[in-house]
């Protein structure tokens, strides 16, 4: 018999015995059958199934069905919402969850996971990213400083809390607001719906012009002096001039934490921690638009010559004290350049200020180094024409002077191909090649195949070299010891002689010759600056040759963004004080004037 015959069997006896039905004694009563429990887990939000049936003597074989459990919930398509006033660098990276397909792009009401302004009570734990905004006007205008009590009052309706902002007199006394035209706010709608969820909408009568982020620099030429803009730090352009709010400089890497142009973005919503962790897996969230860490300030400064009268007054008053009245300026430089126009020598005599004693056969102390080092000199340029007037050893002796003090020299050198060689300077991640050439002379400054002095300019060269420059560096920087011009207002042929090297690729042209100082131009993106006047040079006989610019270049992230302007007078034959404000206001007018910016009329840069 098989086993599942006997099985069978005894399964009918069993079910024979309950029913009373068999005859069979038996010894003890058989126990009774209890069927095991089958125990289920179930999903809270499913529903209850019905048991499996108790199991009879006649079931079959057929096995049990295996029980197939309820899915984990994975939350797929959740809405996400951006905030009108959020930057749009956030748009991609926000983007890239959605495509995950863990999220949807939804509307505020519905949305689980927000990214918005934050406020004063919104948890710092949300806070994801700082966005800081700066307030700009179109490069020629006077003002440089806006309050933001002025601000918060010309967004409430009085349209004169402004008016500073558009005197284009130069005088001492700025024009009154019945003389002053109403600044036009012109912004991009980005700006203005951060602002107006800041500051509340703006009074009816603000006159306001709305245009695309790369329309705001160009429609402040066309206003100007009427306008003015906030723009995010990364958008900001070098036509534009940026102003200090309360004096507080978001362009010095040393930013005073109270400025309040600044936008805290946060993460809000009910599951924010999935944002959140999606967000840590994609690693691109900007959390910032004014990264310390690309920002680079570059001083550019005009000629210096230790001698004659300057060096006897450093002798006599301190080798350093020239310095004294700039060092504030230069205090957030990363890099300070120089056009040294005089070779130090171990022969050079004592100092002796009179120019009939003297002439202009120059030369100067090893110590007067010392000067330099104190202003923090980091790139010196060679291209002046009196390099080689204490004879060449003089300089091959200066150029071992400048490599002990980890100074880098360009616009001149060891020979002539050594001379047109750039400069390379990388600096929290800006690679800044620097050339210069002198195309005037005299002869015996220049460079040869065999003795030191003055790159000569080579424009077949240059043509070649500055577009290879570009591809290994952000930005370049073309330096030029031109003609001698005594005059503000700079010829025709210099012009055309500086946008030649424009057109080739350069992003500023810088004139290092002048000991006058003259205008600036902007040139397809390219700044101009035709000459600076002297940082340290003994030239007083007239107020014009003891003026002087020193240009602060502002770099970030691989791309010159602003120029904050030094305006300084001489004293003492050696030493540069800065303008007070009624100076300031009456040279930057002349200056703008020769530059042909004094009328709205001028094409926009």
């Amino acid at each position: 018999m098989s086993r599942v015959r006997r099985s069978r069997c005894g399964v009918a006896l069993l079910v024979a015995l309950m029913l009373t039905a068999c005859t069979v004694q038996l010894a003890a009563p058989l126990p009774t059958f209890v069927p095991t429990p089958i125990l289920l887990r179930m999903h809270t939000s499913a529903p209850t199934p019905t048991p499996y049936p108790t199991v009879t003597p006649e079931a079959s074989d057929t096995p049990l069905p295996t029980i197939t459990p309820y899915p984990t919930t994975t939350p797929v398509g959740l809405p996400l919402w951006l905030a009108p006033d959020v930057p749009t660098e956030f748009e991609s990276t926000f983007g890239a969850l959605v495509s995950s397909g863990q999220f949807t792009w939804g509307n505020e009401a519905a949305a689980y996971v927000k990214v918005e302004t934050a406020n004063a009570s919104t948890p710092a734990d949300q806070i994801i990213a700082s966005w800081t905004y700066a307030p700009v006007v179109a490069f020629p205008t006077l003002a440089d400083d806006i309050s933001m009590a002025a601000i918060r009052a010309y967004w409430a309706g009085n349209l004169a809390a402004l008016s500073a902002i558009s005197d284009v007199s130069g005088g001492p006394t700025p024009a009154t607001p019945a003389q002053a035209a109403p600044l036009t706010f012109v912004v991009s709608q980005l700006v203005l719906a951060w602002l107006t969820h800041w500051l509340g909408a703006p009074a009816a009568n603000v006159p306001m012009q709305v245009v695309p982020p790369d329309g705001v620099a160009a429609t402040l030429w066309k206003m100007r002096p009427a306008a003015w803009s906030i723009v995010p730090f990364q958008q900001l352009d070098t036509s534009e001039k940026v102003l200090t709010v309360d004096s507080a400089n978001v362009l010095s890497p040393q930013l005073d934490s109270h400025y309040p142009l600044v936008q805290a973005l946060a993460l809000d919503g009910q599951r924010r921690d999935l944002a959140a962790l999606g967000l840590k897996k994609l690693g691109t969230l900007p959390t910032t638009n004014r990264d310390v860490s690309k920002l680079t300030v570059l001083v550019m400064t005009g000629t210096t010559a230790l001698t004659r009268a300057t060096a006897y007054q450093m002798e006599q008053t301190g080798i350093t004290l020239p310095a004294r009245d700039i060092l504030p300026f230069l205090a957030d430089a990363n890099i300070v350049h120089t056009s040294n126009e005089v070779a130090f020598a171990t022969d050079c005599p004592y100092p002796n200020p009179s120019f009939d004693v003297t002439g202009l056969t120059f030369c100067a102390s090893d110590k007067y180094i010392d000067l330099l080092t104190a202003i923090h000199l980091r790139v010196v340029e060679l291209t002046g024409n009196h390099v080689n007037d204490w004879g060449t050893a003089a300089l091959s002796h200066t150029l071992d002077v400048y490599d002990a003090n980890a100074m880098l020299t360009f616009g001149g050198g060891r020979d002539a191909e050594h001379a047109r060689q750039a400069a390379l300077v990388v600096d929290h991640g800006n690679t800044i090649a620097f050339i210069g050439c002198n195309p005037v002379g005299p002869p015996g400054a220049w460079a040869t195949d065999t003795m030191p002095g003055a790159a000569k300019c080579d424009d077949d060269y240059l043509s070649k070299e500055i577009p290879r420059l570009k591809k290994i560096a952000n930005v370049v920087i073309m330096t030029l010891q031109y003609q001698e011009y005594y005059e503000y207002d700079t010829p025709q042929e210099q012009v055309d002689f500086f946008r030649k090297y424009a057109d080739m690729g350069a992003d500023v042209v810088f004139g290092s010759q002048a000991h006058q100082p003259q205008g600036f131009a902007f040139v397809n993106g390219t700044f101009i600056h035709y000459g600076t006047g002297n940082l340290f040079f003994d030239q007083m006989d007239n107020i014009a040759t003891r003026q002087m610019f020193a240009d602060k270049l502002i770099l970030y992230n691989g791309r010159h963004i602003s120029t904050t302007l030094f305006t300084g007078i001489s004293e003492d034959y050696s030493r540069p004080r800065p303008m007070t404000t009624d100076e300031r206001s009456a040279f930057l007018a002349t200056i703008f004037g020769v530059s042909g910016w004094n009328s709205a009329a001028t094409p926009a840069p």
